[in-house]
């Protein structure tokens, strides 16, 4: 009797659907790796980016806070008193006391009353913003949190910038002003200064 041909089923066998499913496993991980790598990278550079606008932002106040306190010691009527301020001013510069330089640009010395002569808050003698993110500014620790240099980035977070303010022109001596820098996340991969 004679044997009949090998039928050929439709389908796939157990092996086909073993390897096709692996298959897509695999491709799905990579896939779904990909997208959360992709996902975080873009949170990591959002962040990045706030943090970038916060220290411009205290910068830019900075600068503006000890240029207008510069000028106003320039053009207050007690000279000598003045001169005191800066020769002050620049010693504690030249020790790096930045929290002194920050109290004295938030309150300046209570002998020259003539300053500011433009009030950058109505009421206030402060050459920094009063407040900032819902944060009274007071002295150099409410300032960094007002401006977000924490490492969660908001004003409850911890501080991780530095702040070295500079000297003040000074013609009797020779000394010569400086920008302020903030300094994020000193001695890490992600610090930034400025």
């Amino acid at each position: 009797m004679p044997v009949p041909p090998a039928m050929k089923t439709k389908g796939f066998t157990l092996v086909e659907l073993v390897v096709a499913c692996t298959l897509l496993i695999m491709l799905s991980t990579i896939a779904t790796t990909s997208t959360y790598n992709f996902v975080q990278a873009t949170a990591n550079l959002k962040a990045q980016y706030n943090n970038v606008q916060n220290i411009m932002a205290l910068h830019n106040a900075l600068v503006q806070a000890k240029m207008h306190y510069a000028t106003d010691l320039a053009l207050e009527s007690n000279k000598t008193e003045a001169q005191n301020e800066i020769t002050h001013w620049n010693i504690l510069a030249q020790q790096n006391d930045s929290v002194d330089l920050i109290a004295r640009l938030i309150t300046p010395d209570p002998l020259l009353t003539d300053l500011p002569l433009a009030p950058l808050n109505p009421g206030s003698r402060s050459y920094l913003p009063t407040s900032r993110n819902g944060v009274p500014i007071t002295d150099i620790t409410s300032l960094l949190k007002a401006f977000q240099l924490t490492d969660d980035g908001t004003p409850t977070g911890n501080i991780v910038a530095t702040i070295a303010v500079g000297p003040m022109l000074d013609v009797t001596s020779g000394m010569r002003p400086t920008l302020p820098i903030i300094d994020w996340r000193s001695g890490t991969p992600q610090e930034i200064q400025f």
